[in-house]
């Protein structure tokens, strides 16, 4: 018997032989035998004692990832034309399975969309060697379902709790060791055509993992190919982190910029599910007036807005819930009628709502559409059931259009997973899904929109890869719905880590900032929900009840004229959340992000008891567990809630104690030469964000930064030093030199001599910033 060894990078090995082959990395047997599944007219046969290989050609090249050499069998004995290969490549710890048809195939359809006719490679990680991977290894995943529902199992996927209404798929799929090693399947191409398919319950009779092309897949041409990686790397998001930065540099994903239109800019208004005004008016007025009403009063509060999202509500769709005072509960899930104003609510069309008179640019909520729709009495599309999906690119030309002139800067296009999903003309040939999202890319970027993805799969946020108008994407379930709070802070900061290894900004949801008071709903978690959609860097959306906004809250997220206080990156789940379920399992869970600066690097840590048993959790942070962003230096840890600091080695961290759904939130400040340190801005959560402090720079005995902000605004920004400031010098366009005035009028900030805490406080001119420098030595 023929032996074959193939090895990259890292200690990553595949072993192959004309039976079975293995891979192994430390451990000799991560995943179980591997093997070739094909369905031969109704049989399923496999490659190993049912099609043994007859032959196993070693082949060594190059490609754009690099030196490689491969393994590719003899696959001409195959009841289908295919060929398999893998790659192991010299500088990368990775492999590659490719699955190619060699000739058109055609009824390939298994009847399941997670059952693939075609499955290369699949695993039996019940049959590994004995000692073959680590004892304790954990597998997590991100469910073929809405939003990316993270699912966690055990070393061969038992205990997974999928979403029951959607298939039993997950990809990204990592197994990660008690040391937080981990190996990681995940696609690099055919998003949408490829699938890791996992047994769906403990009843399954052969618990294998099933990767190759989706049971619904019928037809695809010659030459058709796709190409699995796997990954290892010493931590869960440092392979998400790694896999993430090879694809985007494979499809040259421009970097997206965070204030890349107004709704990601600045604060927004939301009437989704969740809102107060989702379906909903006040008593005895027109929709448009209480929304015009709503702004009104949120800027006599003080409190700007930059974006008007309109929901489901504001067009037809086949089964069309009631607007009324009493809002609506539950709407259902049938298609697009016709993308345009309700008359029974627009009878003049948004010319109301139009930025020209409220100057508030709109958000545009999209749906699927519905098998009904007068569009298609003239417009190809695919039918299935009571669900349509258009064929042709233009038609999302036209419907940009009319977006664009309505005066939307985003249009938000929803239940994503349910147009793929419901419609299996989409799924049938290879590129489908593809072309409509990249149809959908270039009718944004002909009418100077940006895109929203909701509902999203996996595969849905794999393939922004090729769509730089999506700037943000929803990371969990609809706010307040179904599940609890908790449960929605587990599955964001989780899917955040995907999200964030695209270069995507995630978006939390809409969020009510009042809590419950006088009989009337509200939201006892305000300050936490402002928090993470603050940390999220993406979109930061209210919901409010007209008159209720906590402008405290709110003013966290934001500046004065709303342009919000973000960290450079959405803040997700750390390392060792992803063995434990955080909502199901007694584990704290804790999320991290950052800004960047010249002087280093700020670090936000939040901790949550998410936990659904509702019992107190003890444990510890640590600065090792913030993986890539753990400091390289000293910190002062400044807990936000108490404005309590203290300084912390590498090695040390701190304590929290949080009964059920309490919080902790920590700024790791870099304590820098001439022990001085900058906190920020105290008032935000991002305290060191870019729109508030800026090029935190020290040189020559001087702090200098940059202050930014709405013209008058007050601002202080805090930090501390071993020794009183000497100084501070204040400077902006217009005014080369000027005083900043300390808590008393002194010519100097102000310092604690018993706690070492300076403040500078200055007013922001016209030119709406300043430059700080702050003189610590002479």
């Amino acid at each position: 018997m023929r032996r074959l060894v193939l090895r990259a990078a890292d200690g990553l090995e595949l072993h192959c032989t004309s039976s079975h082959w293995r891979v192994a990395w430390g451990e000799r047997d991560w995943l179980g035998p591997l093997t070739l599944r094909l369905n031969d007219r109704g049989r399923w046969r496999e490659s190993g004692e049912d099609l043994p290989w007859a032959s196993l050609r070693r082949l060594r090249g190059r490609d754009e990832l690099g030196d490689y050499v491969a393994c590719q069998p003899d696959c001409a004995g195959l009841p289908l034309p295919v060929q398999v290969s893998v790659r192991a490549y010299r500088e990368l710890p990775l492999l590659v399975f490719r699955l190619e048809a060699r000739a058109a195939l055609s009824g390939l359809a298994s009847g399941s969309f997670a059952e693939p006719s075609v499955a290369w490679p699949v695993f039996a990680p019940e049959r590994r060697l004995a000692g073959g991977v680590p004892s304790g290894t954990r597998s997590f995943g991100y469910q073929f379902a809405e939003f990316g529902l993270p699912v966690v199992g055990d070393d061969a996927c038992r205990g997974v709790r999928l979403a029951p209404h959607r298939p039993a798929v997950a990809q990204p799929l990592l197994f990660i060791a008690p040391d937080q090693r981990t190996l990681m399947l995940a696609p690099r191409d055919g998003f949408h055509e490829q699938v890791i398919a996992i047994p769906a319950d403990e009843g399954e009779s052969e618990r294998r993992l099933r990767c190759g092309w989706h049971g619904d897949l019928n037809e695809v041409p010659p030459g058709f190919a796709t190409e699995l990686f796997l990954w290892v790397a010493p931590s869960p998001r440092q392979a998400l982190a790694e896999w993430g930065e090879l694809l985007r540099k494979l499809y040259r994903t421009p970097q997206r910029s965070r204030y890349a239109d107004p709704g990601l800019a600045k604060l927004s208004y939301w009437t989704d599910n969740g809102a107060h005004y989702y379906y909903r008016t006040e008593a005895g007025e027109a929709y448009t007036t209480t929304l015009l009403r709503v702004l009104d009063g949120l800027q006599s509060q003080g409190i700007s807005v930059g974006a008007l999202q309109l929901d489901s509500w504001f067009y037809p769709h086949e089964t069309l819930p009631p607007v009324c005072d009493q809002g609506a509960e539950i709407v259902p899930p049938t298609g697009t009628t016709l993308w345009e104003p309700r008359q029974d609510l627009f009878p003049q069309g948004l010319g109301a709502l139009h930025p020209d008179a409220t100057g508030h640019p709109l958000i545009l909520h999209s749906r699927h559409f519905s098998a009904h729709s007068p569009y298609f009495a003239s417009e190809p599309a695919w039918y299935d059931g009571d669900t349509a999906h258009p064929q042709r690119a233009s038609f999302f030309h036209r419907l940009l259009a009319q977006a664009a002139n309505w005066g939307a800067i985003t249009y938000e296009q929803d239940w994503l997973v349910e147009s793929f999903l419901r419609v299996r003309g989409l799924r049938e040939q290879p590129g489908r899904a593809r072309a409509w999202q990249e149809g959908l890319n270039a009718a944004a970027d002909a009418y100077g929109l940006t895109l929203q993805w909701c509902m999203a799969s996996p595969a849905d946020f794999l393939q922004t890869l090729t769509l730089p108008r999506v700037t943000s994407i929803r990371t969990s379930g609809d706010y307040r719905y179904l599940f609890d709070n908790g449960f929605h802070w587990y599955w964001f900061l989780c899917t955040n880590a995907l999200a964030r290894s695209l270069g995507l900004y995630a978006f939390k949801d809409v969020f009510l900032s009042y809590p419950p008071a006088g009989g009337m709903p509200g939201e006892p978690y305000a300050e936490i929900e402002a928090l993470l959609a603050a940390l999220s860097a993406g979109p930061v959306g209210i919901g409010d009840r007209r008159g209720a906004t906590c402008v405290e809250v709110v003013r966290r997220t934001c500046r004065a004229d709303g342009v919000l206080i973000k960290p450079d990156a959405s803040v997700a789940a750390i390392d060792r959340c992803f063995t434990r379920h955080c909502f199901l399992e007694p584990e704290l869970l804790v999320g991290e992000t950052a800004s960047w600066h010249p002087a280093g690097q700020w670090v936000y840590v939040v901790t949550l008891n998410a936990f659904s048993g509702r019992k107190t959790l003890h444990g510890f942070v640590y600065l090792a567990d913030l993986g890539a962003a753990r400091p390289r230096q000293p910190v002062l840890a400044l807990d936000w809630r108490t404005r309590r600091w203290e300084r912390l080695e590498l090695d040390q961290g701190w304590e929290v104690r949080l009964d059920f759904q309490d919080w902790d939130f920590r700024v790791l400040c870099p304590l820098l030469p001439g022990e001085v340190a900058v906190f920020g801005d105290l008032s935000t959560y991002a305290t060191a964000g870019s729109r508030r402090v800026e090029e935190i720079t020290l040189e020559r005995g001087a702090l200098t930064f940059r202050v930014e902000g709405a013209q008058g605004e007050r601002v202080a920004i805090h930090g501390w030093s071993a020794v009183r400031p000497r100084g501070v010098t204040v400077w902006s366009a217009g005014a080369e030199q000027a005083v900043a005035q300390g808590e008393s009028g002194e010519v100097v900030p102000s310092w604690s001599w018993q706690d070492g805490v300076w403040c500078v406080r200055l007013d922001i001119p016209a030119a709406t910033w300043a430059q700080v420098r702050l003189q610590l030595s002479n």
